[in-house]
């Protein structure tokens, strides 16, 4: 077993910059701290995708900190846990108004950041996502910026890739919507590219578990009645690894795909033998050999003593973004004017280019678990 990472309080966490902030002060910069913000859902069921953006986030800040900071400014990032339930966002507002933060990386999800994006527009602050993909949020005049593609995008190649590659036509979907604006997109999706390409979903699955102790194994025996070619699940990697365990330990051979949100290391670890061959859609690839991203892997390595995942990828290009957008900003221009007009970064495996609207386009991998490992067998 990895370490586990720690936890910090639900709330205000400040998690890095007091000691670059010292350091910073005794060379003689007593500038105020630049503060940013974190929202994601770090306890809970699905705190392996929180856990996880906050570690990619913070190990940026901490990159940053060590090269002077933000105009000479020590950066403070400062945590909100979300715990993955919508309906506690609104309280936490009032904290991150407090925090007199200059932008926030987060949310993760596509049913926080339903419920996020209206505060943040109404609060004026800027929001960089690096995971919610949800079309909802799409071609929208807000101060909501992703540094990922969205559902449509995403299900779309997914399907082609099972149907034109594999040659499977007859599919059930199972998908969690305790993150419905992410799955129920999806999921759509989905099926119209499967529909279009002369495939079938026989059925769709919902369930939005009350209490994180329900299990998914009835609604994935109701799935499996219908007896699909492939089984399709749309959830977080906890009950993606349950799937496979309970088809493997009854003896179902079918294949097994998921979308990304599954898509991280805990897929791994609980799943075990089990995942072996579940097909997994995700937006990075671990293999990449571009320097900045063998950089950083060895450094995330060295801080945390883990390998990074798609969402570490994605949360420490998320803060590129807002801290790059932060030191290019010009006096009496807003940060989201400054984001617009510089419109192209340079993330860890790719240059992220933002639209009009604050969306960007993430390429997919399609991977396969092959003795333990995520291993890329298509583009």
């Amino acid at each position: 077993m990895r370490p586990s990472p720690p936890v910090w309080s639900r709330r205000q966490v400040v998690l890095s910059g007091l000691a670059a902030a010292g350091s910073l002060a005794l060379s003689g910069c007593s500038r105020a701290p630049l503060k940013v913000g974190f929202l994601g859902g770090m306890t809970g069921p699905a705190a392996d995708l929180g856990i996880a953006g906050r570690d990619g986030a913070l190990l940026c800040v901490e990159h940053r900190n060590a090269a002077g900071g933000v105009g000479g400014r020590p950066i403070e990032l400062v945590a909100f846990d979300d715990r993955q339930r919508p309906s506690e966002v609104p309280a936490l507002l009032p904290s991150i108004e407090q925090a007199g933060l200059a932008g926030l990386v987060g949310p993760l999800t596509s049913s926080v950041a339903a419920e996020w994006i209206p505060l943040a527009n109404a609060a004026s602050l800027v929001t960089v996502s690096p995971t919610a993909t949800s079309t909802d949020f799409s071609g929208q005049a807000d101060l909501f910026f992703r540094v990922c593609s969205t559902t449509r995008e995403y299900a779309g190649i997914a399907a082609e890739h099972h149907v034109l590659r594999r040659s499977w036509n007859n599919f059930a979907i199972l998908r969690d919507d305790s993150n419905a604006a992410y799955t129920r997109s999806w999921a759509q999706h989905f099926t119209q590219r499967v529909q279009a390409l002369g495939g079938r979903v026989l059925h769709e699955e919902a369930y939005h578990r009350a209490d994180p102790n329900d299990s998914v194994i009835p609604h994935l025996q109701r799935t499996l009645s219908v007896g699909p070619d492939v089984l399709v699940v749309v959830t977080n990697a906890l009950d993606a690894a349950r799937c496979a365990q309970w088809l493997r330990q009854h003896g179902h051979t079918l294949p097994m795909v998921t979308a990304e949100w599954a898509a991280t290391e805990q897929l791994l670890e609980l799943g075990g033998r089990a995942v072996e061959g579940v097909v997994v859609a995700q937006y990075f690839d671990r293999r990449s050999a571009a320097p900045a991203y063998q950089r950083f892997k060895q450094a995330f390595v060295a801080r945390y003593q883990r390998p990074p995942g798609f969402v570490e990828v994605a949360a420490y290009d998320a803060m590129t973004v807002l801290l790059d957008a932060c030191r290019q900003k010009r006096r009496q221009e807003s940060l989201a004017a400054a984001l617009q007009r510089i419109q192209a970064f340079e993330g860890l495996q790719q240059t992220i280019v933002f639209d009009a609207y604050g969306d960007a386009s993430r390429g997919l991998y399609m991977t396969e678990v092959v003795n333990g490992e995520f291993v890329v067998i298509a583009t």
